[in-house]
């Protein structure tokens, strides 16, 4: 079990290497294509539109194919767009091959989150945010080693170590065993009934679809604004400071190491305090932080309010799913393909409406719409509760009347 565990830190590793990657090489690879930033903007465009299908497509995979061959084929996928990339062949050949990139990202993401999810037997909560963790490390790690090659003038090699990489994560994963997880990730055999016939395909319940409905909301809103704050706070405080160039860019660093320590703190005290209970104080903190950071009176506290910000963040996309989850047993794949996709939704959404406002109005309408999305997830994460109390209730009551 635990190599299994290791091996889905090193692909989240991999999916965190993925985003980031292009944007860290962005500015060379303008350079040597003679393209305008729109146009590294339609190849970050098209990669991302590759991890929404692959995304949606992956438990359709796991079906035909099983979890082991699928994500074979996703990790295969990635490390050779990765490859094509690092030869710089032309402009469109990129663009062709960029969504295969993100799909293989898609899939693995989706998969590996439900396989902790729905087939491990304890700790899933420390488990998922341990892989968020990961993910986290190759967003930190990414753009210092394509900073170090692009010093060099080599900068293409970047995608060439993505894919070194990604070829031996692949080739562990085809050929190991992982113990009592090798059953399920093989293809599954087709149930048959009494009379030989297939079953019918597993329904959500009347109980379960508006908790799903939330929950994809929630994580619209989530994903989204965890986008906007890496992507805008240095607008922002452009804004609303006299920071250098290079101190308004350490906001992004100080947001993203809060995440990753964050992750990090949480992988202990969740076996401790219970995984809702940390939800809940991580949904009201993020709240809290959004709230201070649009009050902040000194660049010091703004500073502290997006690091405290972050530091709750970090545990709200992993718990989140296994929340859900909950909620819709015998459903892991196809629950997690939707919440990720309506994050992704929200991820590329909610920094276009962030944009929109920046150019049109005073930032303090920004920082106030921030703040909103704040409310917003903490009122989402309400309703969910209540549903799911709820439902549990109506079990309870079923359950004795019977």
């Amino acid at each position: 079990m635990k190599k299994f565990i290791w091996i889905a830190c090193l692909i989240y590793c991999l999916n965190g290497f993925g985003h980031i990657i292009i944007g860290t090489i962005l500015e060379p690879m303008v350079a040597s294509y003679g393209i305008q930033y729109g146009d590294g903007g339609q190849l970050i465009m098209n990669q991302f539109l590759g991890f929404l299908v692959g995304v949606l497509v992956a438990p359709f995979l796991v079906n035909v194919l099983g979890r082991r061959m699928t994500i074979s084929m996703a990790l295969l996928f990635f490390a050779v767009s990765q490859f094509v990339f690092g030869s710089l062949p032309d402009w469109n050949i990129l663009l062709f091959i960029a969504p295969f990139s993100g799909a293989g990202i898609g899939i693995t993401e989706t998969i590996v989150a439900a396989l902790i999810v729905g087939h491990l037997k304890e700790k899933k909560a420390s488990i998922l945010i341990l892989v968020e963790v990961f993910f986290g490390v190759g967003a930190l790690l990414i753009p210092m080693i394509s900073a170090f090659l692009i010093s060099k003038n080599i900068w293409k090699v970047s995608f060439s170590f993505v894919a070194c990489v990604t070829t031996a994560t692949l080739l562990f994963w085809f050929f190991s065993s992982f113990g009592e997880m090798d059953p399920v990730l093989k293809k599954q055999a087709k149930e048959i009934d009494e009379d030989g016939k297939k079953p019918e395909r597993k329904r959500y319940t009347r109980k379960q679809i508006p908790i799903l409905i939330i929950g994809a909301f929630f994580f619209f809103m989530y994903v989204g604004t965890e986008m906007v704050l890496p992507n805008y706070l240095p607008t922002i405080l452009h804004k609303t400071t006299q920071l250098d160039a290079s101190t308004l860019a350490l906001s992004i660093t100080v947001f993203w190491l809060a995440m990753t320590i964050g992750r990090m703190t949480m992988t202990v005290i969740v076996d401790r305090i219970g995984y809702t209970k940390l939800f809940v104080i991580s949904c009201i903190g993020q709240f809290v932080g959004l709230t201070i950071f649009a009050l902040s009176p000194s660049i010091w506290m703004s500073y502290i309010a997006i690091f405290f910000t972050g530091l709750l963040m970090g545990g709200i996309f992993s718990i989140g799913l296994l929340i859900i989850n909950d909620a819709s047993e015998g459903h892991e794949e196809r629950t997690t393909s939707l919440l990720v996709a309506l994050g992704g939704l929200g991820g590329a959404f909610l920094p276009k409406v962030v944009g929109e406002l920046i150019d049109r109005y005073d930032i303090s309408v920004t920082l106030w719409t921030i703040v909103v999305f704040g409310f917003v997830l903490v009122s989402l994460m309400s309703v969910i509760f209540y549903l799911k109390n709820k439902s549990h209730k109506v079990q309870i009551k079923t359950k004795y009347s019977s």
